[in-house]
């Protein structure tokens, strides 16, 4: 009969007393079974990133292909190829890049809503990185249709995706600024005053000069 829970489990001293050898021999399947577990896991991390490294080298390809074919035929025959990019390779820093450059063309030829989808279909699997730029891409097109305040929004969501100061503060001086077109100057001078008192920004002049005409015309 098979010998289960205490039962099953050799006595301490027969621990203390055996060697290493008759240790090793003793659970040699459970340390094969964990040394397998950890194997299989490591070798899925490892196919995981190939396979993130081969479809980011792949979209990359394809961005190079829609801008070989930007400059054959135009932004118009572009965009086929962009689209399939930024479709195909979601997620990537290629697809990304792709929606940025469609996003721009199509508002370059008047074409708002078009720039919009292009920013929608990318913005969700975007890296970190990229998010920042997205937000503010989303933000121009909105300011084409007229939507300053939802502009200032994502441009304040822009601000706060990036960890470079200098971009961070851009991004906010932008955000101000629509919230001025948009009749909001409350959120504009809520702004412009924070960035007026850190002498450490290089907009810190201009948002002291923006914040003076808000108060005069006030």
């Amino acid at each position: 009969m098979t010998k289960t829970g205490e039962a099953a489990r050799p006595p301490l001293d027969a621990l203390d007393s055996a060697s290493p050898a008759e240790l090793v021999q003793r659970y040699q399947k459970p340390l094969m079974i964990g040394v397998i577990a950890v194997a299989v896991a490591g070798g899925g991390w490892w196919l995981a990133a190939r396979s993130a490294q081969i479809k980011e080298a792949r979209g990359t390809e394809a961005l190079l292909t829609a801008e070989a074919a930007y400059r054959a035929g135009g932004a118009a025959g572009a965009q086929a190829e962009l689209q399939k990019v930024y479709t195909r390779y979601a997620g990537t820093a290629a697809g990304t890049q792709a929606a940025l450059l469609s996003a721009q063309w199509y508002y370059e030829a008047g074409q708002p809503d078009s720039g919009l989808a292009s920013v929608a279909a990318a913005i969700d699997k975007a890296p970190a990185f990229q998010r920042a730029g997205l937000l503010a891409m989303q933000a121009a097109g909105k300011s084409m249709k007229g939507d300053h305040a939802g502009a200032a929004k994502d441009l304040e969501a822009a601000a706060a995706a990036t960890n470079i100061a200098s971009e961070r503060d851009g991004y906010r001086m932008s955000a101000a600024r629509a919230y001025v077109a948009s009749g909001d100057t409350a959120a504009a001078e809520r702004i412009y005053g924070e960035i007026a008192t850190r002498e450490d920004s290089q907009f810190a002049g201009e948002a002291r000069l923006r914040l003076s005409e808000i108060k005069t015309k006030a």
